[in-house]
């Protein structure tokens, strides 16, 4: 029960008897507002709060019967869709296309069932809805998992819904009498699909709205802020999910389409490989002349190129058909180096420079590449180099070229945004700054700070590629001593 002081000087409200939440919702969808509900009316209640803290109400009111709705739909899909009978038949869709459609909506469902029944409870213990933050940040806590499997599979849904549609004429006849019935509103089976994915994300915008209604000081706050928090870890965690489903069919796509001579084959695909494509385009090799009496000059143009630059990996191919290209070389990214050169006259500008300091064959190669155009030569630069910081002494990396360090004493954070470090934890470090480091621990990609004097770094692909940049400056510098030496004897 309430006390005056939970309340923050608020009347104790109870209602021994108000409507549902799902009565709270039309059929066609249209929420009651708080306000205008007879028992909130006539307790009193709207006389001792200020507009603000009436607004506070209307949101959280909102999160309610907007739960109902969404799991009115919810329960929309399942019946009339993912439970028609006629879609048990495999000559209209089959069983593997039926799972990836319906697979995880009774999941979903379950999950708005038991979300909604708590809200209820809460509303029927109190119309001012006290609780209600601590109801939702348990049920995101508990059920965030479920959330994340559905919006993962939202890219197959999709693309196998479209399929369907325009391959299969049968499955189209019955999706155009479903998509009719009086119960989907006009609504499509796409619409429906999407649901889940925009529900989670309407969550996160109640809960800022409602943050933005309540003072520090009031005692639902810091209830409202750790519900947001995990609502916020929970919408990034979907759009992850969808993210790394439509990556990986991306590789799927582009290993069928790369053909690797059998003296160099990579398997860009493999068991717990998080590979993806980060960029890809056509470039032109310009042949140089370095015997020129006045420097370099450009002899003739060489062959086109794609690259595909993926997380940790570039490929150098060449085109054989519309959909298929053959690999003439690879490096690991941390191993390109790349430069702006100055345009010459003639067609070949927006030079690039391009090392690979250990190419398939364990050699360093240098390429002269010509982009399209100066966006293309700048966007390949970014994506080849470190990151670089605005701030003085601070140290930036990427996941794909960044120091390990592993943890020589054990550390205990003092702030939220710490690191907890036991002896021998291995971590991937991403920024250094004033002796703290930041990064990502690799037994549960944990991230946080810590105390850089904590660790000592180890032997990684980052050091050998930071050696081996080292030595081919010492080279370049070398060489071009000797050249200048050469030019003054003569």
């Amino acid at each position: 029960e309430l006390t005056e002081g939970d309340t923050d000087g608020y009347e104790e409200i109870t209602a021994p008897t108000v409507p549902s939440a799902l009565d709270l919702v039309s059929v066609t969808h249209h929420r009651s507002l708080w306000c205008e509900l007879p028992q909130v009316r006539n307790s009193g209640v709207l006389d001792t709060l200020t507009q603000n803290q009436k607004r506070l109400q209307e949101a959280k009111f909102e999160v309610m019967t907007s739960e109902a709705s969404y799991f009115k739909s919810l329960k929309v899909l399942d019946k009339l869709f993912a439970s028609c009978p006629l879609f048990s038949d495999e000559n209209i869709l089959s069983r593997d296309d039926r799972r990836v459609l319906f697979g995880n909506v009774n999941s979903v469902r379950r999950c708005s069932e038991k979300l909604l029944a708590a809200l209820q409870a809460c509303w029927q213990d109190c119309i001012l809805l006290q609780g209600l933050c601590d109801v939702v940040h348990d049920h995101v806590q508990s059920y965030c998992e479920v959330y994340i499997g559905y919006c993962t599979t939202q890219i197959s849904m999709d693309r196998t819904l479209k399929m369907l549609k325009q391959t299969n004429s049968n499955f189209s006849t019955v999706l155009t009498q479903l998509e009719t019935d009086a119960e989907c509103q006009s609504l499509t089976l796409y619409s429906f699909l999407m649901l889940p994915m925009q529900r989670i994300t309407r969550l996160r915008l109640l809960f800022e709205t409602m943050l933005t209604l309540l003072a520090q000081t009031d005692s639902e706050f810091s209830s409202c802020q750790r519900t947001l928090d995990v609502l916020n870890k929970c919408v990034a965690e979907c759009n992850e999910g969808a993210r790394g489903q439509e990556r990986l069919e991306e590789m799927l796509r582009l290993s069928k389409q790369l053909d690797f001579p059998s003296e160099m084959n990579v398997p860009i695909l493999g068991e717990g490989s998080n590979r993806w494509l980060v960029r890809s385009g056509q470039v032109t090799q310009v042949n140089m002349d370095a015997k020129h009496t006045f420097g370099r000059r450009l002899s003739r143009t060489g062959p086109k190129f794609t690259l595909f630059l993926l997380t940790d990996l570039l490929l150098v191919t060449k085109k054989k058909s519309e959909d298929s290209y053959l690999v003439v070389d690879h490096c690991q990214r941390n191993l390109v180096e790349m430069q702006e050169m100055r345009d010459f006259p003639g067609n070949n500008r927006f030079l690039l420079q391009v090392t690979l300091l250990e190419n398939s064959d364990t050699k360093t190669i240098e390429m002269t590449l010509s982009c399209d155009s100066e966006t293309d030569r700048q966007r390949w630069l970014q994506v080849c180099s470190p990151p670089q910081s605005e701030a003085p002494g601070e140290t930036l990396y990427e996941g794909w070229d960044c120091p390990q360090v592993t943890a020589v004493h054990s550390y205990m954070p003092t702030q939220p945004d710490e690191l907890n470090l036991a002896l021998g934890d291995i971590v991937n470090v991403l920024r250094k700054t004033e002796g703290w480091f930041y990064g990502e621990r690799t037994r549960d990609s944990e991230k946080g700070w810590f105390p850089g004097n904590y660790t000592r770094e180890i032997a990684s692909k980052h050091v050998r590629a930071r050696n081996l940049k080292q030595r081919h400056r010492l080279l370049q510098l070398s060489a071009d001593f000797v050249q200048q030496q050469k030019k003054v004897k003569s």
